[in-house]
Formats: structure tokens, sequence, C-alpha cells
């Protein structure tokens, strides 16, 4: 089903399972496919990150994962490799032979693709993500016990990981916070049962670091250098194993997606502009 849109185009992609994902997206430029983090849906993405990415040539396409946003949950159990399967589905039907963003849990998600239909992914860029959810849990816990405690209010979920998501430079402004945090929380609570389902398959998120030299195509690393939840060594760990990968660090936390948002879209540019045969004309810098 297409649904009108303003500028872009809404489709709803029904999965094996029952789960209907709804996708967005425009045509025109290079596509992207872009994989938010826990909790995100097609509208975590902020207004400038998109905005400087169509400036630069790039498309965003979007969508609301499983249990989020307009999405149904389906009746299949949550895990990454359920999540990359719908991310393929996505990629396939709006941009097949694309680039792949992901971002946090996204990231996870976006390897699992690039392994899953390697066929589908021509470059790939992953925003403070791992490569070993596990090992990053067993050593900081005191960070990860809140994200990954399923027993707790899903409204205090949103309060710990909205505050990690807060711009640094935006700490000290009382109602920006507070306008911030009240729209992860709302939609945290409205979309339980989604989130649930994300937490359970982020629990049990199998290490990648062994398989990421199967990745050949080009990647780009993105982190913050203070980052609370997902430290830089861990895109120093990611670079290390990708047989054709560079890390750029940015200076922030884990929201550089609000924090730096037209740094972050040149460097997407830029590198989705490097000459190779799944080259697309150069994007200007992202200003």
């Amino acid at each position: 089903m297409i649904f009108p849109g303003r500028g872009f185009n809404k489709k709803l992609l029904v999965r094996p399972d029952g789960a209907e994902i709804m996708t967005k997206g425009k045509t025109g430029g290079m596509p992207l496919l872009m994989i938010p983090g826990l909790g995100g849906d097609s509208e975590c993405w902020g207004g400038m990150f998109p905005r400087k990415l169509r400036e630069g040539g790039i498309d965003p396409a979007v969508y609301d994962p499983r249990g989020l946003g307009q999405s149904s949950s389906g009746s299949r159990e949550p895990s990454i490799s359920l999540y990359a399967a719908d991310a393929a589905a996505v990629l396939e039907d709006r941009a097949p032979g694309g680039a792949v963003l992901g971002w946090s849990m996204g990231a996870s998600v976006a390897i699992g693709l690039a392994l899953y239909r390697p066929d589908l992914v021509t470059r790939l860029i992953l925003c403070c993500g791992t490569g070993d959810h596990g090992m990053l849990v067993r050593r900081n816990p005191e960070v990860f016990r809140p994200i990954l405690d399923r027993e707790a209010p899903v409204a205090e979920l949103a309060s710990v990981l909205g505050s990690m998501l807060l711009p640094l430079d935006q700490r000290g402004n009382t109602s920006f916070n507070r306008a911030f945090l009240s729209v992860i929380r709302d939609s945290f609570v409205r979309h339980e049962e989604g989130i649930r389902s994300q937490q359970k398959a982020l629990a049990a998120c199998p290490p990648a670091m062994s398989r990421l030299n199967e990745i050949s195509v080009p990647v780009l690393v993105i982190m913050g250098d203070r980052d609370g939840l997902i430290p830089p060594r861990e895109g120093e760990n990611l670079v290390r194993d990708l047989p054709d990968a560079r890390l750029e660090i940015l200076s922030g936390g884990h929201g550089l997606i609000y924090e730096r948002p037209a740094e972050l879209a040149e460097r997407v540019c830029s590198f989705l502009s490097l000459p190779g045969k799944d080259s697309w004309s150069p994007c200007p810098a992202g200003g």
C-alpha cells in the first residue's frame, strides 16, 4: 500500500509473519537506508541531519521497526537477525544495491543485514555501534543494567536512554531537556511491547567480530569521543576487523545525530561520494 506524503511516499510492507512495516522515502538522489537504535522509529532522526543529507544529494529511506511507530509487531520471536531481515526487506523495496546507516543498536542490525544479504549493501556506515554487545555489557554492567532491565517501568528506560542521547552542549538548557525527554518517554510508553522486544533482542545480540571479515564493502565507522554508552574504542575494534573501513571520531556523545548533525551529514556525504563502482555524484559540504 502507498500513502501520499509531503515530499515523500509511505509504503506498508507485510512480512511473512504478519508484521506490517511502515517505510518512508523519496527518489531522485542517492538512497540511504537508515536503521535506528533502541526505541527509535522513522521520526527519531531529528530535522537537521536528514535535511543536510538531502542537501548533499542523499535521499534517506527510513522506517518504523516492528512494534514501533506505525509498524506492527508480528508473531516472530524478536532477534537481531529478525530486525536485519526486516531491514533487508525495506532496502530491497526502497533501494536495492544501496548504502546503509545504522545508529547504536541499529549498527548491529546493519552488520547483520550486510552479512545476511551482502548482495543488497554497497556501503555501510556504523554510527556509535559495537561488534560485541555482550562483551560491552559485561565490562560496563552498571551502564547497561537499566537499559536491558525488562522489569523496570518503560518510562525509566526512556529517562536513562534519553539522558545519554541529550546533546552535551544542551545539558544546561532545562526547557530543552524537558521537551527532549518528554518526547522519548511518550513514545516509549505508547510502544512498550516493541520496546520490550528490542530489549530482549539486544540482550541476546550475538557477537559479530569473528564475521566482520566477511563484509567486503567500504565501511565508515563514526564514534563520539564522549559517548557514555558505546565508547570510541569500540570503533577501533570494528575498524581493526573490517577489511575496508575507516574510523571518524567526532566531538560529542551518543546522540551525535542531534549534537553534530551537519558535521555528521558531511562525513556521510563525503564517504558515499568516494570513487568506486557504486559511487554517486559528489556531495557538497553539509555546512
